[in-house]
């Protein structure tokens, strides 16, 4: 059926075209344009595909396996590189795509109704806003969870052995688990599938081992997930999916309150759906997904949650079993279309406050500490552009805890942070050439670092502290301090 009648005839699917193809360009418009406020897993995939596109070394080879989000970038760093918007375009397309499919799945299993508010909801969310603009993990889990279904379908509509459908999948469950635990979601409900419902014996063995193969062999070489927050505040995360997420850690009773309230609504879903969440690959991808990232309780995690509250959600309220024929509209309908106006208005003033903060420049803590050393990087550059090569400089080497947003920010070469040594004077000797240190001294995983860093008072200096931080600098002649004067 027709979405919307129209005086010339334009069918339901190029309605839906049209219109997501209206929200990319708005959402586009929306994203930020600077290098800031991206996950640092993202930035590490960014500036791998980079490296490989422009066959150059880079130091990002020294932070570890990425993600396989740096396979997705890859025609991007091609074509743009040193882009960061390209990808974020690529992104926007990509949950387009995830967002049709998703229609497509709630459409057959619950009917158009239901597919078309919980779809719009989803893509006008703050949530699916910012993870766009961050290019976070969770949107990606969302178009991995829904493409995997599909090729599922295919692949059982069709069934050969080691087809393009069957390597097709177990790709997308190498990708899924290469980013979050909540990722190893989509390869549990698969192997569920073929464990329950196998087409014949032979394909059946072919898919457990291969799903069970590629999804160790890919946490092998990434050794789990680095840098990764476990049991984070899940009330806090959640309350973001109203008003989206703030830029310092402050726990006002604007997160409290919304996200209280959605951690109940995810329960009440999940305790009431059970059955249907169980029964469908889909349903089953999101449940374990939303269980799994419990563990974590990020932003990633919070897309599931909110996915299960939409998807399974607004069927209940809409009974259209129940509604019997003599029943008006407002009975019907004209509540829950009310509750659906006050979200998205919700959502569109967080998405036009989060726009706003981008147009502003405002920048999280962190982040305001990585441009103080991007200053400080810059200042270097034109400090060796002067000196017209007449005198030798070192290099300006960084060792952050935030590697891959770093090297993003001020384009220079960039290192982990150093490991702790057992004393101060060891740790001096394992700074080697470094120059700046980033780091968080409250984090407690640098809490032995801080203290050998603190007690070398006259070759490490304070040069920013900050809520997000301290920016140090290790004093060697000719290396210039943020302000442009060599160190005393």
């Amino acid at each position: 059926m027709n979405i919307i009648n129209l005086p010339f005839n334009i069918s339901a699917r190029h309605q839906g075209y049209i219109a997501l193809l209206l929200w990319g360009v708005i959402a586009v418009f929306l994203l930020r344009h600077d290098l800031y406020g991206i996950d640092e897993g993202a930035a590490r995939s960014l500036l791998l595909s980079w490296s490989i596109a422009d066959q150059v070394a880079s130091s990002v080879t020294t932070f570890g396996m990425p993600d396989l989000r740096a396979l997705l970038f890859l025609p991007a760093g091609f074509l743009w590189t040193g882009n960061v918007f390209a990808a974020k375009i690529l992104t926007a397309l990509l949950v387009a795509g995830a967002a049709w499919l998703l229609y497509a799945w709630e459409r057959r299993i619950a009917g158009a109704e239901c597919a078309l508010l919980s779809t719009g909801l989803l893509i006008i969310s703050p949530l699916a806003l910012e993870q766009i603009d961050t290019l976070s993990p969770g949107i990606y889990l969302l178009a991995t969870f829904a493409l995997g279904a599909w090729l599922d379908t295919k692949y059982r509509a069709d069934p050969k052995s080691f087809n393009g459908w069957y390597f097709a999948q177990l790709f997308v469950c190498a990708f899924s688990a290469s980013l979050h635990p909540a990722g190893l979601a989509y390869p549990l409900a698969l192997l569920w599938s073929w464990r329950t419902e196998p087409l014949e014996q032979k394909q059946q063995r072919y898919f457990l081992a291969g799903i069970v193969f590629v999804v160790l062999f890919i946490l092998l070489i990434r050794m789990g997930w680095n840098g990764l927050a476990w049991f984070q505040n899940p009330v806090k995360s959640l309350g973001s999916i109203f008003t989206g997420s703030p830029l310092d850690d402050a726990q006002s009773i604007m997160q409290w309150l919304p996200g209280g309230f959605v951690l109940a609504l995810v329960v009440a879903v999940v305790f009431k759906q059970r059955r249907r969440l169980w029964s469908d690959l889909t349903g089953r991808t999101l449940l374990i997904g939303l269980l799994l990232g419990a563990m974590v309780g990020d932003q990633a995690w919070v897309i599931i949650a909110l996915c299960v509250v939409l998807y399974f959600g607004l069927p209940l309220l809409l009974h259209p079993e129940q509604n019997s024929p003599g029943d008006g509209f407002i009975k019907q309908r004209g509540w829950v279309l009310l509750l659906v106006f006050i979200c998205s208005t919700f959502f569109m003033r967080a998405d036009k406050a989060y726009y706003e903060i981008g147009r502003s420049g405002t920048l999280s803590a962190q982040d305001e500490l990585i441009k103080t050393l991007a200053v400080a990087a810059e200042n270097d550059r034109k400090a060796g552009e002067s000196d017209d090569g007449e005198r030798k400089r070192p290099r300006f080497i960084v060792a952050s805890e935030w590697p891959g947003r770093t090297m993003l920010a001020c384009k220079c070469d960039t290192f982990p942070l150093p490991p702790v040594a057992r004393d101060p004077q060891a740790q001096l000797a394992n700074l080697h050439s470094i120059a700046y240190l980033l780091l968080d001294p409250k984090q407690t995983a640098n809490i032995e670092l801080a203290r050998n860093l603190s007690l070398l008072g006259g070759v490490v200096e304070t040069i920013s502290l900050q809520p997000g931080g301290v920016l140090l600098h290790v004093k060697e002649d000719g290396i210039p301090s943020p302000d442009g004067k060599k160190p005393s």
